[in-house]
């Protein structure tokens, strides 16, 4: 007669263990790259400021000037805290009064409450120069990840996507509501 044979039937919650288990060292790895492409992003843009300028600058006050210069209009301290993504106002509030005293940017406004920002002539120069260096050195290596604006459209939306979610939740743990 014929004997019926048992297939191994993985039991479901073993094998979703296992798959998660999997994912979430998979994820780990992922937030380090995260991690280091941030670091890495940081470092690139202080050598590359000190490469094309005698200037100092830490990765915040980098990051406020590139903001302030961005589109060529002047923009109040919410602004470039929306443009970072940053809501440590205090910390971009010193950048700025750093950045002022080298002659980066100035000042435009009579009043704290609509006070703004412009890239100062000195500051538009060296902000110039990165950008140039930028398009040397940066652009062309990175064509070899992303060689058409589309990849890069691409990029960008995983990269939006990824920063709801993070803020999403961090809102659901700061309400409690995982």
């Amino acid at each position: 007669g014929m004997t019926a044979r048992k297939t191994a039937q993985p039991k479901q919650t073993g094998a979703s263990e296992a798959s998660s288990g999997d994912y979430e060292t998979k994820f780990a790895e992922f937030e380090y790259a995260i991690w280091h492409l941030g670091a890495a992003f940081a470092r690139w843009r202080r050598d590359c400021l000190g490469s094309v300028s005698d200037v100092s600058l830490s990765s915040t006050e980098a990051s406020i000037l590139h903001a302030v210069h961005m589109n060529g209009t002047d923009k109040g301290l919410v602004d470039i805290g929306r443009l970072l993504h940053r809501d440590d106002m205090t910390n971009i509030q010193y950048g700025l009064k750093k950045l002022g005293q080298l002659g980066l940017i100035e000042k435009r406004g009579n009043s704290r409450k609509n006070m703004t920002y412009a890239v100062s002539a000195r500051g538009d120069e060296i902000i110039g120069a990165y950008l140039e260096q930028r398009r040397k050195v940066l652009l062309r290596l990175f064509q070899q990840v992303a060689p058409d604006p589309d990849d890069l459209d691409t990029l960008i939306l995983q990269m939006h996507v990824m920063i709801g979610i993070y803020d999403q939740s961090g809102d659901l743990i700061m309400n409690r509501q995982p």
